[in-house]
């Protein structure tokens, strides 16, 4: 449970509402392009369309937890600027943790993009 104390359950629905609608998304759009490409389709188009996929979602969560910890600071500067020091370690452990998952899927996507494995899903039909 210890995962628990750094995480707050809000942010744990919202990375999962995000990651869930971007992975159905990649499901879907996977699916079109192995119809449309069935005889060069390999597993690996499949596994770099997700790691995209899975990137942009990881993404998105990162911009949406800095709108909001940007948000939640002003709100409590404005407010009380006595508790600024307290929330701006919550806010600071939220965004070190949406940033490290970014990072790891980021430096992942990058790989896969360097090792050419995004040609044949970017490639126009």
């Amino acid at each position: 449970m210890m995962y628990l104390d750094v995480i707050s359950p809000f942010e744990i629905m919202l990375y999962s509402l995000i990651v869930v609608l971007f992975l159905v998304t990649g499901f879907l759009n996977l699916q079109d392009l192995k119809k449309m490409r069935q005889d060069n389709w390999t597993r690996q188009d499949s596994i770099a369309l997700m790691l995209r996929t899975i990137f942009y979602a990881f993404l998105l969560n990162f911009l949406v937890t800095l709108m909001i910890a940007a948000g939640l600071l002003l709100l409590t500067a404005l407010r009380n600027p006595a508790s600024l020091q307290q929330v701006l370690q919550l806010t600071f452990t939220t965004l070190e943790v949406s940033l490290c998952m970014l990072l790891v899927t980021g430096v992942t996507y990058g790989l896969a993009k360097w090792r050419d494995w995004y040609d044949l899903v970017d490639e126009e039909y």
